[in-house]
């Protein structure tokens, strides 16, 4: 099974929140941006992580998704480090879920910014393949990153928020 494939997938665009069409401007360029920095996920959906989503599909197949941490590095000429750590579970009906062990993903790219809006854009080269662009917000020592992924065969959408952590990579 590819680890949690749409993780990064976000549906929300530009358009969708009602910004102008024209393109964001290269990081460092506009003051204002965030704070080079490590930022530390302290909530999944406004609780604390670990966070932990159970679905079962139609068939009756268990899914289990955990997220145990993630740490998103803001990098000087508009880079990014996403490091992911998360456990995903699954038992055909009847069986018990068995607890799989932790797995890493790491992701790097670029980040644009507009106002208060940042733009991730994943590197397929470098643990992004197969993930789309991503839009989140930031104030002063915080970025929150709404974002899809899939349990199974069910989608959810999800809101990460992150806090500036100077002891993180």
């Amino acid at each position: 099974m590819r680890p949690l494939l749409c993780l990064f997938a976000f549906a929300t665009t530009l358009h969708a929140q009602g910004l102008p069409a024209k393109p964001l401007a290269p990081a460092g360029t506009v003051p204002g941006g965030p704070a080079i920095a490590s930022y530390v996920a302290v909530s999944v959906n406004g609780g604390a992580l670990p966070s932990v989503d159970r679905v079962s599909d139609a068939a009756g197949t268990k899914f289990l998704v955990e997220f145990d941490e993630l740490v998103l590095a803001i990098r000087p000429k508009g880079e990014f480090r996403a490091a992911l750590r998360y456990r995903q579970s699954l038992a055909v009906k009847g069986s018990a879920l068995d607890r799989e062990p932790i797995q890493r993903m790491t992701v790097y790219g670029r980040y644009e910014v507009r106002g208060n809006t940042l733009r991730f854009i994943p590197d397929p080269k470098r643990g992004g393949r197969g993930i789309e662009m991503l839009d989140g917000t930031f104030t002063p020592g915080r970025i929150d990153v709404p974002f899809w992924y899939r349990n199974g065969q069910v989608s959810r959408q999800a809101q990460v928020v992150m806090k500036r952590d100077d002891s993180r990579f």
